[in-house]
């Protein structure tokens, strides 16, 4: 009895994770909310204070580096150009829903942070939200 049990739990945990990693919603692949701010906050030294609040958000937008994206969104379905370009797939309609292309950081240019191997966003072609909705309101700065 205790054996099915867990044999059920077992198999309820990977078809939860496996739907999460394939849902057409990128948001719902990525770290929890309540895990953001940790994320951003605590380890998002360097980062620029109006990226952060677009992440909080739970949106991409140029300028974020791969790990922010990853964090957000999971990562990418494929990656191509040596990782300079991401793309996320629909898997019920195999159609991409969104593609991310990506720049090289210097490192130099970002004293006191670690961006080693690290790249920025520089182009979003597809939905820029990741099958979520648009955000309901956006400042004077563009902040979410």
């Amino acid at each position: 009895m205790k054996k099915t049990f867990l044999a059920i739990l077992a198999a309820g945990v990977l078809i939860s994770c496996a739907n999460r990693q394939q849902s057409p919603i990128l948001i719902e692949r990525g770290i929890p909310k309540d895990e953001r701010n940790y994320d951003v906050v605590q380890e998002g030294f360097g980062i620029d204070p109006r990226l952060k609040k677009i992440f909080l958000a739970g949106y991409i937008e140029k300028g974020m580096n791969k790990n922010l994206v990853n964090l957000l969104w999971g990562p990418p379905d494929k990656e191509l150009d040596g990782g300079l370009t991401w793309e996320y797939i629909n898997y019920k309609t195999d159609e991409i829903i969104t593609r991310l292309r990506w720049e090289e950081i210097d490192p130099q240019t970002y004293r006191g942070a670690d961006w080693t191997n690290a790249s920025k966003l520089v182009e979003i072609e597809g939905d820029p939200y990741g099958g979520s909705p648009p955000p309901p309101e956006v400042d004077d700065e563009g902040v979410y």
